[in-house]
């Protein structure tokens, strides 16, 4: 389906009347049969521009953009021939193709003709284009070139036990109130590893989970990109034994790095935004349901880093969602639970003055997280919280994968595992082999490879015996969270399960053996984590209200990982200094008050971290930015001012002062594997234009 013409009228002005000229110049001076004979023109102006347009909008897809089709016509205005026979650039080149998009694309633009059949021939010009004469365009609007991104500041001298500056925009809950237009329905999403849910408050206040359209409440976070556009969910998955190098999947694990693992459709994309397309399906099918949908609460796992919480932003902004927030996923299914236990109850008979303290155990596809979480009343309190976002049930899957790999060896001396499609179907049915053992002793799966079929058995004692470490792993953290709140097991009240993954049946048995009680079964283990966004999202809404009263209920979340600042030691070592201790309660502001280290210093290089080691190696790089302009002649150990305000969806402002100077700190982070602004932008394009068709 070709998009509307208003959106390519948008993408023509913003970016391609910019990119088209430098190409274009470039046959001036060729013989005028360049642009003559179509064969000729294809090759040497249509085909390279295309190759020099952005990836964000190549992938949107030549027969979308009606590429071919513009370049083709704009030959009569863009091209002239001299008196020698050589080629010519009109000298009013910007204006003649602005007057080209606004008559393709502009309002009352005829539609584009339909796709000639493939083995029809060109048809020819009638005249020469390049001899035909045109009336100069109108003047038209000036179109802004996109800024370009700010560079890495450079590597500086640092202040001693380093100064750090930097501005990241707050993502919380706007104060700003609520105009009639906005008073849209909150969504609550879970975005997943494996499966994703979004929710909704429904007329009565209470959470409900919205179907795709496939009827289905969880969604499959996979995603297959190809030339018509993005499929996700359920047919994407049905699709990837065929097509496994168009099929993204696991996508939440490389949230915060450059690039997904591995070629989508032949490209490298980064992971924002593969994790938009599917934000962008689950806001299609909440807006079936809703109607507009334009306010969300997404969840991530407590144990991301700072950058990867970022990444989810930019990703529900790609997918053009106003996030009013991002909260940690056990704390959301602690909301739920309370909820479900009758805590936000507006009438106040359930509330309790003794707090009920709640070890919520999720393990999802792809991460891991354990949270204590304090509910007094219709206060929610994280108190500890550890995890690991590189382990799930995908590393239960990889078990019975590399085992049914290996019994295929033996018989048949090929690994199913160096081809695509046979690893990506191998992959399917060892998730389904694992569901099936957490209901049966025993599972039979089959293995198919280059035309050969094999029945693998699986028993579940078998089964539990080689996972038995990955469970031996989120036993010890668990462990390690309770010692962390200073708590003993007879001090929490109850183990709360989240999650897909704790449906196999040693999880619960483990749990028990080490928490002396039966874990909580009672909520949704796929839904709770996005009714408690939902409600979250709710609350937020409602404090953005004019009208807005005393708050139903309150979240306090902590910090992950410490954060912390790089300075030099008094041996001259690098070293990171903890300003912010892991499991601090959030919001939490800190100043303190660092040096310069040399006499004149010209700026100082600020480096952000988290991490636990003292050893700034070891640790995450947040952010680097500079304070530039420092007086001439400053003395060295000039003081410094530091503030970190850390906010209670993990993210981070700082801000840094030279005492008794006017220089300050006012770049913003520039993390290593971001996307720029003008990234966001043109993937912003690429997704929300593809999904046009959706939309019309």
């Amino acid at each position: 389906m070709l998009i509307m013409a208003a959106s390519l009228l948008n993408v023509y002005r913003q970016y391609f009347l910019q990119l088209l000229p430098p190409c274009l110049q470039k046959v001036a001076g060729l013989p005028k049969g360049v642009v003559l004979d179509e064969k000729q023109y294809r090759a040497q102006v249509i085909e390279p521009a295309w190759q020099f347009l952005p990836l964000p909008l190549r992938m949107i897809g030549r027969n979308k953009l009606r590429w071919d089709e513009f370049l083709l016509a704009a030959r009569a205005e863009a091209f002239t021939a001299t008196s020698d026979g050589k080629v010519s650039v009109r000298t009013d080149l910007g204006a003649r193709l602005d007057a080209l998009v606004q008559k393709k694309f502009g309002q009352g633009a005829a539609p584009p003709a339909a796709p000639a059949k493939p083995s029809a021939p060109a048809a020819a010009p009638k005249a020469p284009p390049v001899a035909a004469p045109v009336k100069p365009a109108a003047p038209v609007m000036p179109v802004a070139k996109p800024v370009a991104p700010p560079a890495p500041a450079p590597p500086a001298p640092v202040a001693s036990k380093s100064a750090a500056p930097a501005a990241v925009s707050p993502t919380a809950a706007s104060t700003r109130p609520l105009s009639a237009i906005d008073k849209s329905i909150p969504v609550g999403i879970d975005l997943g590893t494996t499966y994703s849910v979004i929710a909704h408050l429904d007329a009565h206040g209470r959470p409900t989970s919205i179907p795709n359209a496939a009827g289905d409440i969880i969604t499959p976070s996979v995603v297959l990109v190809d030339d018509s556009g993005p499929i996700v969910g359920k047919e994407a998955v049905m699709a990837a034994a065929m097509e496994p190098e168009k099929i993204a999947d696991v996508v939440k694990r490389d949230m915060g790095s450059k690039f997904y693992k591995k070629k989508v459709n032949g490209e490298f994309l980064p992971p924002e935004v593969l994790s938009s397309l599917i934000l962008r399906a689950l806001k299609a099918d909440a807006e079936r349901k809703l109607g507009k949908v334009k306010f969300a609460v997404i969840t991530v796992p407590a144990y991301f880093d700072e950058s990867r919480r970022q990444a989810t932003v930019d990703a529900g902004k790609l997918a053009g969602l106003q996030v009013l927030d991002i909260i940690n996923e056990p704390t959301a299914a602690a909301i739920a639970y309370g909820n479900q236990l009758g805590f936000l109850d507006p009438t106040g008979k359930s509330v309790s003055n003794k707090p009920l303290r709640v070890l919520v155990y999720d393990l999802g596809g792809g991460t891991f997280d354990v949270t204590i979480v304090e509910i007094q009343g219709t206060s929610f309190k994280a108190i500890a919280t550890d995890g690991d976002v590189a382990l799930g049930g995908k590393d239960w899957d990889e078990i019975i994968v590399n085992y049914a790999a290996e019994q295929f060896i033996h018989e048949h001396r090929e690994d199913p595992r160096t081809n695509p499609a046979s690893l990506q179907e191998l992959w399917m049915n060892a998730e389904t082999a694992k569901k099936t053992l957490s209901e049966r002793p025993k599972a039979t799966m089959y293995v198919n490879h280059l035309g050969t079929r094999m029945k693998v058995d699986i028993a579940r004692g078998q089964f539990e015996e080689a996972t038995a470490p990955l469970l031996g792993r989120t036993r010890t953290t668990t462990e390690i969270v309770v010692r962390q709140a200073g708590l003993s097991w007879a001090q929490i009240d109850k183990v709360l399960l989240v999650g897909g993954s704790t449906r196999m049946p040693q999880v619960v048995r483990v749990l028990e053996e080490l928490t002396g009680k039966p874990p909580e079964r009672s909520v949704a283990v796929d839904e709770a984590v996005a009714h408690g966004a939902a409600l979250y999202a709710g609350l937020l809404m409602k404090q953005r209200s004019p009208a807005a009263g005393k708050p139903e209920f309150s979240v306090t979340n902590i910090n992950s990982h410490s954060l912390g600042i790089v300075g030099v030691d008094g041996s001259g070592r690098r070293r990171n200094q903890v300003l912010i201790p892991k499991n601090t309660p959030l919001p939490h502001t800190v100043q303190r008050v660092f040096k310069t280290q040399k006499l004149g210093q010209a700026n100082v290089v600020i480096r952000v971290v988290e991490g636990e080691s003292e050893r700034p190696e070891a640790c995450i790089q947040v952010g680097v930015c500079t304070i530039d302009n420092l007086p001439p002649n400053l003395p060295a150990g000039t003081p410094v001012q530091v503030s970190y305000a850390y906010q209670s969806n993990g993210q981070l402002q700082v801000t840094g002062q030279v005492v008794g100077a006017k220089a300050s700190a006012t770049t913003v982070f520039q993390r290593e594997n971001a996307l720029s602004g003008e990234q966001l932008q043109l993937w912003s394009q690429y997704v929300l234009t593809t999904a046009a068709g959706e939309d019309e």
